[in-house]
């Protein structure tokens, strides 16, 4: 009562703030209350299962070699001769047409027999240097032996300090001329290979300028477009020109038991993981409903660089086939780099990797702590865990978080500002 009292004995102004204070504290004291309650984080979880994981490459390409072979001519002029129709089985190498060459392809024959005649020596030379360079090995082996003999014998009779120094001089330089003699043998080899291409290289030109035709390879002949009396020009667009490389398809020879291949290309941080032998599944746009298996033949590690990216092409052979797979058709591959069976999993977007650690967040009786763990084997989604977690165990994936009290809500990851982790690949 004497509260009461003293408060109605107050000025009018105070009797009016003290009530609208007390008003706006129990008011302040709820909404603080309530905004902590809407803030709170809720969690996106999954626990951790076994399962199998099975990892892959992508990458895309298109078919290099189908089932059919076209059949080139540079030649010109009439046809003399035709041995074969369409529908005939042809053999590699077998005669399908002669033709009477005109001046132009006289020339074009003159100069092709002459490059490969050319190519030809280019080829003897470097099995011949190749003779030499290993007479210069045999020599530099002969002469550091020689020399590593007086070192080892050097404190067997009096010398001079002046005649000591010059037989380790003559051993550093038998070394070094033992190691440069190495060098010039070992790059024989690739000389030698260089030359067969070129070799190789000069007598398909030849062929291919020859007035004789050759089928390219066995099969069944079909689209064969000469007869004899016909005319076949010269595509050279300039005459003077006569060992232009211009060619013209006369033909196609099918052959459906051919193996198809396949060129993909890959990133240097993919290309690592591959290797010959690896299986392959491959689709193709042609052919939608269809999955072919198939595997790595031969990766270029040389690479090819475009505009400051690297990339490097991977041969891919199919096991299985259709008639009609064409060449420069497309393709996407996936490379199945290694699987395992009945290991721990969890989702990868539970994991974060800092500074070679990878850790993920657990959540177990409303508390939430931080577990390193040891990740192996990932897949697109992911990602088997060798330790650090138990089955059943429950890890956070994401967060979510209330920030009005009436319908905005955000979602994070688990790992608020960092970059996704996880041991992405193998271990």
């Amino acid at each position: 009562m004497k509260l009461i009292k003293k408060f109605l004995s107050l000025p009018l102004v105070i009797k009016i703030i003290i009530p609208v204070l007390i008003i706006g504290l129990i008011w302040f004291s709820i909404s603080k209350i309530i905004s902590t309650k809407n803030s709170a984080p809720t969690y996106k979880t999954s626990q951790v299962s076994k399962g199998n994981i099975i990892s892959t490459i992508s990458a895309s390409g298109s078919i290099t070699s189908g089932n059919n072979t076209s059949i080139y001519t540079s030649a010109s002029g009439e046809v003399t001769a035709v041995f074969v129709k369409n529908g005939d089985t042809v053999k590699q190498g077998q005669k399908i047409a002669q033709i009477k060459l005109d001046q132009d392809g006289q020339k074009k024959q003159t100069t092709a027999w002459a490059s490969y005649l050319s190519a030809k020596n280019s080829v003897a030379s470097s099995q011949q240097n190749k003779i030499t360079l290993e007479n210069q090995l045999l020599s530099a082996k002969r002469t550091l032996a020689s020399a590593q003999d007086a070192v080892d014998k050097i404190n067997d009779y009096t010398k001079s300090d002046l005649e000591k120094d010059n037989i380790n001089t003559n051993l550093t330089i038998a070394k070094n001329a033992l190691t440069v003699a190495q060098e010039k043998y070992n790059s024989a080899d690739s000389s030698t290979a260089v030359s067969n291409a070129q070799l190789s290289s000069a007598w398909y030109s030849y062929q291919q300028s020859s007035n004789i035709i050759y089928a390219p390879s066995s099969g069944i002949l079909t689209n064969f477009a000469l007869t004899k009396g016909m005319s076949v020009a010269n595509l050279s667009s300039d005459s003077s020109t006569s060992n232009s490389e211009a060619t013209q398809s006369v033909g196609i020879i099918t052959n459906p038991n051919n193996q198809i291949t396949a060129s993909i290309s890959l990133t240097e941080i993919d290309v690592v993981k591959v290797k010959a032998g690896q299986k392959v599944s491959l689709t193709m746009d042609a052919f939608p409903d269809l999955t072919f298996t198939g595997q790595v033949l031969a990766i270029n590690t040389n690479g090819q660089s475009s505009s400051g990216v690297t990339s490097y092409p991977t041969i891919v052979v199919f096991d299985n086939s259709l008639a009609n797979m064409y060449p420069n058709m497309s393709v996407s591959a996936n490379i199945l780099i290694d699987s395992r069976n009945d290991v721990l999993t969890i989702p990868t977007s539970a994991i974060q990797t800092n500074n070679g650690e990878s850790t993920v967040k657990v959540l177990k009786d409303g508390q939430v702590s931080q577990v390193v763990v040891t990740t192996g084997l990932s897949d697109t989604t992911n990602t088997e865990i060798v330790s650090g977690l138990s089955v059943g165990d429950t890890v956070i994936t994401s967060t979510s978080t209330n920030t009005k009290t009436n319908t905005t809500t955000t979602t994070k990851s688990v790992f608020s500002g960092s970059g996704m982790g996880g041991g992405m690949g193998i271990r």
